[in-house]
């Protein structure tokens, strides 16, 4: 197809918006010009990914205008295939019992399993010929860290760069707006308080558009029952760096048996006793969870923003904004620190890695060094100039309509901006050559646009900037998020006694609080003992060994 024409189109379109104030008919006709041009059906290389991340909303990265362009570019098209519920564990192992492997896989948190089954190309040799853009984006340390600790070789290129500026607490213990503001805006800290504020008002406010006001809930459906666990780690004021903290010696330490976890339980079983906290909290799956908290009569919880956010936006989408819950850095009294806005460094999670079973690693590698470079990375992350954002003497720039639809999580879909965020890229905050941010939401048009007004409310109220200044600013640690470090094969009596203590755990605090509080004390007792029969801090050791080799890499 000729480019000439619809270039001349897309120029004509461009100039219509300038002139008219972007109305909603022209944007529409922009975008569908932009569509038809990139619509290409070209002779592409196919690879087929396989995502295994059950947090990903299934899109075809192809399909997309955005997919399509990047197609263009790279000259690879992908046949994008997604897991199935959220066993990520029994996927793996029926790939490897199979060895029905894609060409590119992105493992999540399965990658120690494909690796001891020796499913992925090593990717050292490529990134020393063909790795032009991933050097320009990975330093040579950033690449040693994502090196497996077994046989030395880096297998991806991981997608978990050091954030951009935080518009909001990456956690919390949240309460609505409308406490809050009845309260005259206080910044609460002390659990005690956060409790009491939360059994007061349903006291006050037994119901809530006809149905129970319900006190306080939590997130308990599969893997997700982790924000339950790490909940005291966070009230102690540690990070999330998994199922353990990490001392000033750089040593680890299982809190699951902690003072802290005692005393987090032992508050909920309180308010189970009270008929304060969710009778459905251990049956309910995650669209329940997130159906309640849309609901507005959710008072309190504890929970990572990215998991809300969809509750968030059903309320905004009602103009519920006095139910919209806000985050607060709550710790046990006596507690000094918080950690809520989490840890900003690389991490070493997984990203997109080559099998075994491709036929042309070399093709498939050469593609994702493509996807790191700054053409790609700008139809990746801001679109199309005239459409998706506008240039003005090289600047990039976001007009009032532009910046709604990249607000808009459909829009953003349909058209697959950021979607490819799985392959390398660079760290947030990052500028291209010309001095254009990488990532839209690093503009000051994205940071001024994005609050609404009712958030405006509260960063006034409490006389803030970005609603995550709330908390602490994100920590820097020389070993990473520990959360991310995979127990290999090689380790299975820790694999074994990590799953045998989940189990317990799964088990226990769910009777821990729902039991009367005579018996708290005895379960207690009886939780510990079946934990250290079952070796539930047998990972520490491990855990410390790679934190301090994870300290040596980073300093070489």
């Amino acid at each position: 197809m000729s480019g000439r024409k619809p270039v001349v189109v897309l120029m004509c379109i461009v100039a219509l918006l300038l002139q008219l104030g972007c109305s909603n008919s022209l944007d529409n006709a922009a975008i569908e010009q932009a569509d038809a041009y990139y619509n290409s059906d070209a002779d592409y290389t196919e690879f087929s990914l396989f995502v295994m991340d059950s947090n990903q909303e299934p899109i075809d990265l192809s399909t997309t205008a955005v997919g399509r362009k990047v197609s263009e570019l790279t000259g690879v098209k992908l046949k994008t295939e997604y897991i199935s519920g959220s066993d990520e564990r029994t996927k793996a192992s029926f790939m490897v019992a199979t060895k029905d492997y894609p060409d590119l896989i992105a493992p999540h948190n399965e990658y120690a399993t494909f690796r001891a089954a020796d499913a992925l190309v090593p990717l050292d040799d490529y990134i020393d010929k063909y790795g032009q853009n991933i050097k320009r984006i990975y330093s040579e340390q950033e690449l040693n860290m994502l090196r497996d600790p077994v046989d030395g070789h880096i297998y991806y290129l991981t997608p978990y760069r050091k954030n951009s500026r935080l518009l909001y607490p990456s956690s919390g213990f949240y309460l609505p707006i409308a406490v809050l503001r009845g309260l005259g805006w206080p910044k609460i800290t002390s659990f005690d308080q956060y409790f009491e504020i939360i059994k007061n008002y349903v006291r006050a406010n037994p119901v809530y558009n006809s149905e129970p006001t319900i006190g306080f809930t939590a997130l308990t459906d599969n893997w997700r029952i982790y924000t339950l666990f790490n909940a005291p780690n966070y009230l102690a004021g540690n990070p999330n760096t998994g199922g353990v903290w990490v001392d000033e010696n750089y040593e680890a330490h299982s809190f699951m048996l902690s003072d802290w976890a005692y005393k987090y339980y032992k508050k909920l079983n309180e308010f189970w006793n009270e008929g304060l906290l969710d009778k459905d909290m251990f049956t309910q799956n995650y669209d329940a969870y997130k159906a309640k908290i849309a609901s507005g009569r959710v008072i309190g919880f504890y929970d990572e923003r990215w998991q809300i956010e969809d509750a968030i936006d059903v309320l905004e989408k009602q103009s519920v904004f006095d139910r919209v819950p806000i985050a607060m850095p709550v710790v046990f009294d006596g507690v000094d620190n918080e950690a809520y806005n989490g840890i900003s460094v690389m991490g070493t999670g997984a990203g997109v890695c080559i099998t075994r079973n491709c036929k042309d690693p070399e093709t498939a590698f050469k593609f994702i060094d493509k996807m790191a470079s700054e053409e790609v990375l700008k139809v990746v992350y801001w679109g199309f100039e005239g459409v998706d954002y506008t240039v003005q003497n090289g600047k990039f720039n976001l007009t009032e309509g532009q910046l709604r639809r990249i607000n808009d999580p459909d829009y953003v879909h349909k058209r697959g901006l950021g979607s490819f965020w799985l392959f390398p890229h660079p760290d947030g905050g990052a500028k291209f050559s010309d001095g254009n941010y990488v990532f839209p939401q690093d503009t000051v048009e994205y940071m001024d646009y994005k609050y609404k007004d009712y958030e405006k409310e509260v960063l006034e109220a409490y006389k803030l900037t970005s609603m995550a200044d709330l908390m602490a600013p994100p920590l820097e640690t020389p070993y990473g998020f520990v959360w991310d470090i995979p127990i290999p094969d090689s380790e299975p009596e820790i694999k074994a006694a990590n799953q045998k203590a989940s189990d317990i755990a799964r088990k226990y605090i769910a009777r821990l609080i729902m039991s009367t509080p005579e018996q708290y004390d005895l379960l207690w007792q009886e939780y510990a003992n079946k934990m250290k029969d079952a070796g539930y801090n047998m990972a520490d050791e491990f855990l410390t060994e790679e934190i301090r080799r994870r300290i040596a890499e980073r300093n070489k």
